[in-house]
């Protein structure tokens, strides 16, 4: 009989063990309803100092995709984070400052990625209490302008500009999530990044709510506030900064 009893409990710590040992994965699409916020320098002297708002930005907005992917095996993981935003400005007409009344006639598309991959430490293996993250980021911003003047009789002389510039930094980070009431939960998230730009940091507050036989979906609204500052050239200064509310849907399998 004892012999028996020890096989089973071996058997079940075997099972515990394998089932510890299994990939957790979650999928959470999200929205980030943020202002952008660009100040620019030279020589300490502020030419650009403007906020774009989100509902500006969501007018003209062509394509978005945001989206964070995250497994975890025991205490260790990867995580997958994805902001991608395209707006385009078309037919777009400024008025020239030489009285001649004619106007600059602008098609403008403009691009932000920002793309974190970074593994995950999480001590207890639980999804409960501190967790770090350590990695990259890529930051990448695309500019597609043309300009054309119009008089009046036709498209006149045209300038095109096209950029595509991309910043790699080393990031690390850490999370906190904690339990509220029932199903309530709250995680606090904050990381700093630098390497080709000179500083990133950001910062997230939220609250979720879990649901499901298993707890397996979560609806999470919080708040996100990342600051960039792009290493220049001398004498230059620019600083980028996105600002506002997020919801996201956490599918876990």
């Amino acid at each position: 009989m004892n012999t028996r009893i020890l096989a089973a409990a071996v058997a079940l710590a075997a099972c515990g063990t394998a089932q510890a040992d299994e990939w957790k994965l979650s999928i959470t699409p999200y929205f980030w309803a943020t202002d952008v916020g660009v100040d620019v320098a030279v020589h300490d002297r502020d030419l650009i100092d403007a906020t774009i708002p989100f509902e500006d930005l969501l007018e003209d907005l062509q394509s978005a995709a945001l989206i964070r992917a995250e497994a975890m095996r025991g205490e260790h993981g990867i995580a997958l984070d994805l902001f991608d935003v395209t707006v385009a400005d078309d037919g777009g007409r400024v008025p020239l400052a030489d009285g001649s009344g004619a106007e600059l006639a602008l098609d403008a598309e403009v691009g932000m990625t920002i793309f974190d991959v970074t593994g995950v430490y999480d001590p207890k293996g639980d999804g409960q209490g501190l967790a770090l993250f350590y990695g990259a980021r890529i930051l990448e911003q695309r500019e597609n302008i043309v300009a054309e003047i119009d008089d009046g009789s036709g498209a006149g002389p045209g300038a095109r500009y096209d950029a595509d510039d991309r910043f790699v930094d080393a990031l690390v980070g850490a999370r906190y999530e904690g339990r509220l009431t029932g199903r309530w939960n709250y995680e606090i998230a904050a990381d700093v990044s630098t390497g080709d730009t000179d500083l990133t940091w950001s910062v997230a507050p939220a609250v979720g709510y879990a649901f499901g036989a298993r707890d397996q979906y979560q609806l999470t609204a919080g708040y996100r506030h990342m600051a960039v500052d792009f290493a220049t050239g001398p004498n230059v200064d620019m600083d980028m900064k996105l600002s506002g509310f997020l919801i996201g849907f956490r599918f876990s399998f």
